[in-house]
């Protein structure tokens, strides 16, 4: 039988357009009890212990984080993960936060320690974890690229403006049979008089429908070996669509990339980028950060299980029952 697929009415179909009898998936009204709060409740707690560890200008970053986390992301949130659409008009708010390029120094960008850095996306990912990804994704993974790969002049060229988020950078090396085993990815990349040309697929990468600056990974058809390269958007042969029917991280337009033929020019070509092994520094800096994802994911479960304590339900505190422990 095909698999299901989810719609917005009626009943869900299978691969062949046949009804299978069930309803088609509504993915809010199906998980309600996902839906993000749109009124974040305050930090009753140093969970993990960190003050310790922080120096002041970090912990002053983190207050600053979790301020305008609280008060201009967290009020805006549950109506767009209802949506599952981004909230464009949100960009300039992360902004503010001043993350973008994250440790990186120069070309606009903070140059923040990597504790400084964990602790901003756990605070941000306390209230939202899609904000968090599109952070992430944007900084550690698109911005660190061009900043550790990069030319001079590609870190002249692009990092200020993605550090300020006037654009905004994805990042592109899964493929729709490679995913873990990422290394053996297919889409090539062939020698063309005045640069290259890209051909192939991608799949789930997030921002992909929207971004300005993409970092594609492609297998040099000579070497054999992996090459990186900055593709903009609206390149003739580029075409992103977003991935329907989500129930995690709705917010993260995830797409699947289709690469026609799409010619990039020799100064786009990321020169640092010759083997698999080049981008390890930069997947090895990114997977710091995601750690540190659920580590805010659970500082915000724990504040919003203080939150119920007073609250009674047969005359019994909310917390006595084992499915809300506090």
């Amino acid at each position: 039988m095909g698999s299901l697929r989810g719609g917005s009415g009626g009943e869900g179909r299978n691969e062949d357009g046949g009804k299978v009898g069930l309803p088609a998936l509504e993915v809010a009204l199906a998980f309600p009890q996902a839906t993000p709060a749109s009124l974040f409740p305050p930090a009753v707690s140093d969970y993990y212990q960190l003050d310790d560890l922080l120096t002041n200008e970090e912990k002053a970053l983190r207050k600053k984080v979790r301020a305008i986390s609280e008060k201009e992301i967290a009020p805006i949130m549950t109506e767009y993960w209802e949506k599952a659409e981004f909230p464009f008009h949100a960009i300039p708010k992360l902004a503010t936060l001043g993350l973008a390029g994250s440790t990186t120094k120069g070309y606009g960008c903070p140059g923040l320690s990597l504790t400084a850095s964990a602790v901003s996306i756990a605070e941000v990912a306390r209230v939202d974890a899609s904000c968090s990804t599109f952070i992430l994704v944007h900084s550690s993974l698109a911005m660190s690229t061009i900043a550790l790969c990069g030319s001079e002049a590609q870190k002249q060229k692009y990092l200020p403006s993605l550090a300020q988020f006037k654009t905004v950078g994805c990042w592109a090396l899964t493929e729709p049979d490679y995913g873990s085993d990422a290394s053996s990815l297919k889409t090539s990349a062939t020698k063309v008089p005045g640069g290259w040309q890209l051909d192939g697929q991608k799949r789930w990468i997030g921002n992909s429908t929207f971004a300005d600056v993409l970092v594609i990974l492609a297998r040099n058809a000579d070497t054999k070996q992996l090459n990186g390269f900055i593709v903009k958007k609206g390149a003739p042969g580029l075409r992103a669509t977003k991935i329907q029917n989500k129930i995690g991280l709705r917010m993260v337009q995830n797409g699947d990339i289709l690469l026609n033929k799409v010619f990039v020019p020799e100064e786009d070509r990321l020169t640092g980028i010759n083997s698999f092994q080049d981008i390890s520094k930069v997947l090895a800096m990114s997977r710091i950060m995601v750690a540190w994802q659920p580590i805010g994911i659970s500082m915000g479960v724990y504040d919003m299980c203080h939150r119920s304590e007073p609250h009674l339900s047969f005359n019994l505190q909310l917390s006595f029952y084992w499915s809300i422990p506090i």
